[in-house]
């Protein structure tokens, strides 16, 4: 046995100690280091030791249930503990700090008006789209997109259809005399030095999109505005309208309509030409200079556009309800969506030399007009006085390409979509649509910036760049068709931007569920930069802040019209007295026109993105969708009220269309004036609910109140898809809107009620019947959804 003594103990003779030479100054220094390592291994030896010790006796001691027991026990104190003494909170908060939302909702929008308060690139961008030609499928425009969206940090989507679209090859219009040539259009704007853009390599002769192909030689007749008015008159005055070459005048009807009304009654033909009298008080013959020396029209001025007829459908024709993913899907005839005669547009300019040939044939129809040297007579035009049409367009499908930046956001069901069609006719496009395109890249800048501060939005926000919109809408409505059980799902508001810096006027096509938060967000809109006049006052000035009905040809139509989604397309417009005319599609639409006539230092453009990029994001931003359901039927109880009375009129005597109208009438007007009022008021409780601190032990209050918040949303989003209908209307099935439509006689604007109107129009009792019977379905719908 060895006794082992102080620091002479040594190990039995299995451990061998080697010795380690040290200087004077280093041995207290390695003595403390190994008697801190020995003290801390004793004290972690020590305090595992204790701690079994301790599980030991409690097991010997306690059985697991009591065990259990004590741990439950001891939990409950300490949440207890948080729960009185931790900070209160609201369900706002709460919802933010659980998906590491870093930035309040007033901190959103102040980095977002800072961001565009500080610079403003629309000029920069009008100037990049207008300077070369970018129809349909033009691969520059695409890729300037794309770079200024990766250039503010986006990942652009692009997505690709191939739709059926007519490339113009030639178009001419040639005036004979006995077989003489004694005019030829150019067909083509005049060059003006003043606007370089207008004498561009690249400009493209007037031409209709969807037009028939072919060439005809005929004589010709004067048809005013082309409207079934018109024509009546005449077939009254026996003129001789069949076979002829329709000449037409702009306004009042869509070309498309134009077209169709022309092809009913016989044309082989149409010119639809442009007539300054068409532009109210800015005119040469008011004493205005024209373009580019004053604001009215030039008089060579061309405005090309879309014959398909979009009163019925939008898109791609030969693909109606699906898209056109691969060049090879199949395909249906587009007849009846498009026309079969050919057309082409033409100045006031030179439609002159053949109208003032019509002198004193026939007979005087309309109110006359600002064309020179033309008494307004129907003609035709004498025997041996024919015009030569031609018509040559290549059809095929091309490439169309879409660009998508998607902002993810906290609850992904409820996208907020922000959308403008990049194309336009040619050369140009500054008002129609490089305004909106240089307003969407701006409104996306602004973003860029929140998502630098680390901003996740509540609800997801798209923004969305279309190709193909002057054919027909053909990349918003392949996306749709495309995507439209997940729109159905997912997608809250669509916010167009099309044609948006046009005028001085600022007006707003909306549906008014939309119609509050729009007008809120136009209260912390400056008005052109100016810090004590904001848009709302502004807006109220001239229109009493008032909304106007959809128009037609948007590229909000598919969303609204065909899946119900609420839209909006704001912007500045012609006010119709003093603003210079801008010469819609035509190559006078220029960034010199901008700069020189409107908006010389964008501010227009400017307001206009802050206003888009705030409505956007106080629809995403606010917990509870900030939709306000009382304008909504208030407007269509003040549009029912004209058409029951006049099927009341219309059918006097018929009991049963009586008891369904009035029943339709009734549940009207108690949604319109007293559930949709009370709707709104709980809904607004709602959202106060949202933003009410309680204290943590509470907690199951903000449970209930996120229930009822889910609930509500829910039932918000759904409200304008219970009045889709799975047939559509009718003859017009890709139209499924049962409250709004284009309207089908005039095809400018919106129809509140559409088939209603066609009943009362074409004195239909089984048609009102069997409407009146569809929305009372759907009113009661709406009953149930509001409980």
């Amino acid at each position: 046995m060895s006794r082992y003594t102080g620091d002479d103990t040594r190990e039995s003779s299995t451990h061998l100690t080697v010795p380690i030479p040290f200087s004077n100054e280093d041995q207290p220094l390695l003595m403390g280091h190994h008697q801190h390592t020995e003290s801390s291994s004793r004290h972690r030896s020590n305090t595992i030791s204790s701690i079994m010790s301790g599980y030991e006796v409690v097991k010997e001691h306690l059985d697991k249930k009591k065990f259990l027991y004590l741990v439950f026990a001891s939990l409950v104190v300490y949440c207890g503990f948080l729960a009185a003494f931790a900070p209160r909170t609201s369900l706002v908060r709460d919802i933010r700090r659980l998906h590491s939302s870093r930035e309040t909702e007033a901190e959103v929008y102040r980095i977002y008006l800072d961001a565009l308060q500080g610079q403003n690139n629309a000029r920069e961008h009008v100037l990049a789209y207008t300077q070369r030609a970018h129809s349909t499928g033009d691969r520059g425009a695409l890729k300037y997109t794309v770079e200024q969206f990766k250039k503010m940090g986006f990942q652009p989507k692009l997505e690709r259809y191939y739709p059926w679209i007519n490339q113009v090859v030639h178009t001419g219009v040639t005036l004979y005399k006995d077989e003489e040539i004694t005019f030829e259009a150019t067909m083509m704007e005049d060059c003006l030095e003043e606007d370089p853009t207008s004498c561009s390599e690249e400009r493209v002769p007037g031409y209709h999109a969807y037009s028939a192909s072919g060439s005809v030689k005929a004589q010709y007749v004067f048809c005013n505005y082309g409207t079934d008015e018109d024509y009546m008159r005449l077939l009254d005055a026996e003129v001789d309208i069949e076979d002829k070459i329709h000449i037409i005048r702009h306004g009042k009807l869509s070309q498309g309509l134009q077209m169709r009304n022309a092809e009913l009654f016989g044309a082989s033909g149409v010119i639809i030409y442009t007539d300054p009298q068409d532009d109210g008080l800015v005119t040469e013959k008011h004493g205005y200079k024209a373009y580019p020396a004053g604001p009215a029209r030039h008089k060579s001025s061309i405005e090309r556009g879309s014959v398909a007829f979009l009163t019925d459908f939008n898109g791609d024709p030969t693909t109606p309800g699906y898209s056109s993913k691969y060049p090879t899907v199949e395909r249906l005839a587009p007849a009846g969506k498009v026309p079969t005669v050919p057309s082409v547009p033409m100045s006031a300019k030179e439609i002159e030399p053949l109208l003032r040939e019509l002198n004193g044939q026939g007979v005087r129809l309309g109110h006359g007009g600002d064309i020179d040297g033309f008494d307004y007579f129907t003609g035709p035009s004498p025997i041996g006085v024919e015009v030569h049409l031609q018509n040559e367009q290549d059809y095929k499908a091309i490439e169309i390409t879409n660009v998508i930046v998607e902002i993810p956001g906290i609850f992904q069901e409820y996208d907020i979509i922000i959308g403008n069609h990049r194309d336009s006719w040619g050369v140009g496009g500054a008002g129609a649509s490089s305004s909106g395109s240089a307003i969407l890249l701006e409104t996306a800048r602004g973003m860029s910036e929140l998502l630098k501060h680390g901003w996740k939005p509540l609800k997801p926000i798209k923004l969305i760049s279309w190709d193909g919109g002057t054919p027909g809408m053909v990349g918003s409505t392949e996306h749709l068709e495309d995507h439209s059980q997940i729109l159905k799902r997912n997608a809250l508001a669509y916010l167009n931007l099309d044609e948006t810096v046009t005028g001085s006027q600022f007006r707003c096509r909306a549906n008014p569920l939309l119609h509050d938060i729009i007008q809120q967000a136009s209260r912390d809109t400056n008005f052109k930069d100016d810090e004590n006049w904001t848009l709302y006052d502004e807006w109220m000035r001239i229109s009493n802040a008032s909304i106007d009905n959809f128009a037609v040809q948007s590229d909000y139509g598919p969303f609204q019209y065909h899946l119900g989604i609420p839209s909006a397309s704001c912007g500045f417009q012609n006010n119709g007295s003093g603003d210079a005319v801008l010469a819609f599609h035509s190559n006078y639409d220029t960034s010199t026109w901008m700069e020189t006539q409107l908006d010389p230092e964008y501010r227009l453009h400017h307001t206009m993105a802050v206003l888009t990029g705030l409505t956007a994001l106080m629809l995403s931003e606010k917990e509870l969708i900030s939709f306000k359901t009382q304008p909504y039927f208030a407007q269509i109880q003040d549009a029912y009220k004209m058409w029951h009375k006049q099927l009341l009129d219309i059918f006097p005597y018929d009991r049963q269309l009586h008891r369904l109208a009035k029943a339709v009438a009734d549940i009207l007007i108690t949604i319109a004036s007293q559930e949709s009022a009370l709707f709104d008021d709980q809904n607004a409780h709602l959202s106060r609910l949202c933003l009410q601190d309680f204290p943590g032990w509470r907690f199951y209050k903000k449970i209930l109140i996120y229930i009822r918040l889910l609930r509500a949303n829910s039932k918000l989003k759904l409200l304008d898809q219970l009045f889709i209908t799975k047939c559509g209307l009718q003859d017009r099935p890709w139209m499924k809107h049962s409250l709004y439509a284009p309207e089908k006689r005039q095809g400018h604007s919106a129809a509140v009620l559409p088939s209603l109107e066609d009943a009362v129009v074409e004195r239909d009792r089984e048609l009102a019947i069997e409407w009146l019977a569809i929305l009372l379905t759907q009113f009661e719908s709406v009953r149930s959804l509001m409980e």
